[in-house]
C-alpha cells in the first residue's frame, strides 16, 4: 500500500473521530448531559451534566449511552490515526532527505 493511501486512511479515521466527538459534545449540550453520568430511577431516565439532571425518554437515554460508547472507540482511533499520519509523513520526509545526500 502506498504512503498516499495510508495518509488518506489516517485522515479519514481522524476526521471521523473528530466529527463523532463534536457531535457528542453538541448533543450533550443540547440534551442536557449524557447517559453515562445519568441514571434511571423508577423508570425515569435522566441525563446528567455538571450535577444537573435532565429527564429524557428511554430512546434518547439509549442514544446518548451508545453515542458515548462510540466515542470510546473513535477517540482513541483518531489519536492513533494522527500518530500514524505523523509517522508516515516523517518517514517520507526522512527518506526524501536521505536520497538528496
Amino acid at each position: 500500500m502506498s504512503d498516499k493511501i495510508k495518509l488518506r486512511i489516517c485522515l479519514i479515521v481522524f476526521t471521523l473521530g473528530l466529527v463523532n466527538f463534536a457531535l457528542y459534545f453538541i448533543g450533550a449540550i443540547y440534551l442536557g448531559g449524557d447517559a453515562i453520568n445519568g441514571k434511571i430511577v423508577d423508570g425515569h431516565n435522566f441525563l446528567m451534566s455538571h450535577g444537573r439532571y435532565t429527564e429524557v425518554s428511554a430512546g434518547i437515554f439509549n442514544y446518548s449511552k451508545w453515542h458515548v460508547y462510540s466515542t470510546w472507540v473513535t477517540h482513541p482511533l483518531a489519536f492513533a490515526a494522527g500518530f500514524w499520519y505523523w509517522r508516515i509523513k516523517r518517514a517520507g520526509r526522512t527518506a526524501f532527505q536521505g536520497a538528496n545526500r
